[in-house]
């Protein structure tokens, strides 16, 4: 197989700004790994056998295959992407084309020119084709290895298809199963699907409406049972990206005797702390809220509401509640701040802190006893954006940080350039790698699904 640095790297005559700074950022990391600085080249240069195609080019069309590519308005579709090798050709492009967009009138608004997808393609080839993990580069050394070749073959599809159509690893015993965002690809979602040891089956969140049907799917897929039974839906707070999924099981005909659920376990305020209080009030979590308590109604599920001290056992897994919203804290909290923290345990044995969204307020409160924090792994709060400080992740001292995160959170990249979208991210990621976890022990969830035996594994 060929060195990598006897490729040259091939963009569009007139690339996107995107376009632009993914073929340079390739570029510099290849010197970086492979100790050379290879061609870069525009696709009006004279074709050669060994090239990595970045963007939207004519080499496509000489190779003989094509990208699906469309014209989508919104920011979504702008984010899927491919990596993948065409006889001896690599091609890194976004599946977008740029889209009409209007005269620039605002200083605030994102740059969209439609590739930024084809920046995470790069980012892509850059962590798993040269290995490094150049986002905690300050922290995990960059490999050196000037004879890396490319591989033989090779096919990514960063697609909503593509997501919505995988399957979880099942396994005999116990298990978990952390799902990427599959629909609404520039934002985050909260789901996690557990199993015990005799198959009763565990939902903590769920995700956006529009997750519904792969989740239903899933939960077939992991009960085996073509209408699935949980024995405990665990609800952390009023945010669609969480509640999204169990409210359409109990209030869309379309779900109607789908599935079946035990218990709902939650802490839901009173309407007007959703509907008139919090900072990020809203009508609809009014509606929403008095559809999560008709649960029983809907499907049969008990609604039980929970409080700090409580224990919720299914066979060999227990959660506690460590924090629950304060009628008291009503008029100081948003809605994240209303969520419920578990601390889960599994068999007597290894400890899983669910900090739901967690901010400051939540945080507060986790650290007036900070000596029940300590847990093997992290659910990493809010998707990493949020306010749970240094402090709390110390006295967590977690060996495996789970974040459910999509790629634009983890990058922090508004299209404009790493590290310019969310630094409510960047500070976190700062946090987590000053407690210097191992990097196989870090599990950004944004491309596929988690599938993990319980006990988990901790390199």
């Amino acid at each position: 197989m060929a060195k990598i640095v006897d490729y040259t790297i091939v963009m569009p005559q007139n690339p996107t700004e995107n376009e632009r700074r993914a073929a340079t950022f390739l570029r510099e990391n290849i010197r970086l790994v492979c100790g050379k600085k290879i061609p870069l080249v525009t696709d009006d240069t004279a074709p050669v056998d060994l090239e990595i195609v970045v963007g939207e080019t004519n080499r496509e069309a000489l190779t003989g295959f094509s990208i699906r590519r469309w014209r989508e308005e919104k920011v979504n579709g702008s984010w899927e992407h491919v990596v993948t090798k065409v006889g001896t050709r690599m091609f890194l492009s976004s599946r977008s084309y740029p889209p009409e967009e209007p005269a620039f009138t605002s200083s605030y608004r994102t740059l969209n020119d439609g590739k930024i997808g084809t920046v995470m393609a790069v980012n892509h080839f850059v962590e798993k084709i040269l290995g490094y993990e150049f986002i905690n580069g300050m922290y995990w050394d960059f490999p050196e290895n000037p004879d890396l070749e490319m591989p033989e073959t090779y096919d990514y599809q960063f697609t909503r298809e593509q997501l919505r159509e995988e399957d979880p690893v099942l396994f005999d015993g116990a298990a978990m199963y952390v799902l990427p965002i599959a629909e609404r690809l520039n934002w985050n979602l909260s789901c996690i699907i557990i199993k015990t040891k005799a198959g009763k089956i565990i939902v903590i969140d769920g995700g956006h409406n529009e997750e519904t049907p792969r989740v239903l799917r899933i939960l077939q897929k992991i009960s085996g049972k073509e209408i699935p039974h949980v024995t405990a839906w665990l609800f952390s707070h009023m945010h669609a990206d969480h509640y999204g999924v169990y409210d359409a099981l109990v209030s869309e005909e379309q779900y109607k005797g789908k599935i079946t659920v035990d218990t709902f376990y939650c802490n839901l305020l009173d309407e007007d702390f959703y509907t008139k209080i919090a900072r990020d009030k809203n009508p609809i979590y009014g509606i929403v809220r008095q559809e999560l308590l008709d649960s029983e109604k809907a499907i049969g599920a008990k609604v039980q509401t929970v409080y700090k001290g409580d224990k919720i056992c299914v066979d060999e897994i227990e959660f506690e509640v460590l924090h629950a919203p304060l009628v008291e804290d009503r008029e100081k909290m948003n809605m994240n701040d209303s969520s419920v923290v578990y601390k889960m345990t599994y068999d007597g044995a290894q400890t899983i802190m669910l900090l739901g969204d967690a901010e400051w307020v939540c945080d507060n409160h986790l650290m007036e006893q900070p000596e029940k924090l300590k847990s093997d792994i992290v659910q990493v709060g809010h998707h990493g954006c949020g306010n749970v400080s240094r402090a709390c992740y110390e006295a967590i001292d977690a060996k495996v940080y789970i974040w459910q995160i999509c790629k634009k959170f983890w990058y922090s990249d508004c299209s404009e350039s790493t590290n310019s979208h969310n630094t409510g991210v960047t500070r976190t990621r700062y946090y987590m790698m000053g407690l210097n976890p191992k990097k196989e022990n870090v599990y950004p969830v944004f491309d596929n699904i988690l599938s993990t035996p319980l006990p988990m594994k901790i390199h």
